[in-house]
């Protein structure tokens, strides 16, 4: 299956337990469609996430979805319109319309990569030849997010998948850019809903946080 531009990944999910699964933030939005047991399948389109949410499981329900790009402009409500009112035998019959209603602006996908390797707002400004209230006009109108969103994001997600390997948390915060330990643990709350010792003691939050997303 080829997938447009805009689409970062296709997955799918089926629930075989009522346990609940992790969301983590991961800067996307997804397309998905949900189909419960018994019940006409919907489309339904998740808002970027800014922390931690659990998501009930029902026994047999399925999910066909599409991750956008981080920074994807879409028409939301036209995208909506558009796939609940064809009939799609497939999840991927989908596609076409997210090649036509989605968009990435080279400028804001330009703007979230110098965001996501900068140790400053400040700093991604001026390797981007902009000023810091231009970024900020840019990424906040583009993804409804604050441009230190997406660089404490970034900085979440590479110490989460880093965390693993090593030698201590001390180490791990040292690494990613905290300013200690106790700094890194008050952001894996903040995102993440649980302490660096959680998230290591936890193989599904770990394999969540591996996903493909931002950055």
């Amino acid at each position: 299956m080829s997938l447009p531009p805009s689409v970062l990944q296709a997955w799918r999910h089926t629930s075989t337990n009522t346990d609940s699964t992790v969301v983590l933030p991961d800067g996307c939005r997804d397309l998905i469609l949900h189909a419960a047991p018994g019940q006409r399948p919907q489309w339904l389109l998740t808002a970027l996430a800014d922390t931690a949410y659990d998501v009930a499981g029902t026994v047999g329900e399925h999910f066909w979805g599409f991750r956008l790009q981080p920074g994807a402009q879409l028409d939301e409500a036209g995208l909506l319109r558009a796939v609940q009112a064809r009939p799609l035998h497939e999840a991927q019959d989908a596609l076409p319309l997210l090649d036509a209603c989605v968009r990435l602006d080279p400028r804001v996908v330009d703007a979230l990569h110098s965001l996501s390797v900068s140790a400053t707002v400040a700093v991604a400004a001026r390797q981007l030849g902009v000023s810091e209230r231009t970024l900020q006009r840019l990424v906040q109108g583009a993804t409804g997010r604050q441009p230190a969103y997406w660089k404490c994001l970034a900085r979440i997600r590479r110490a989460t998948v880093g965390l693993p390997l090593a030698p201590s948390l001390a180490a791990c915060a040292a690494d990613h850019g905290f300013s200690d330990q106790a700094h890194m643990t008050r952001e894996f709350q903040r995102w993440l809903g649980r302490t660096p010792s959680a998230v290591l003691a936890s193989s599904g939050v770990l394999a969540v946080a591996a996903a493909s997303g931002y950055p």
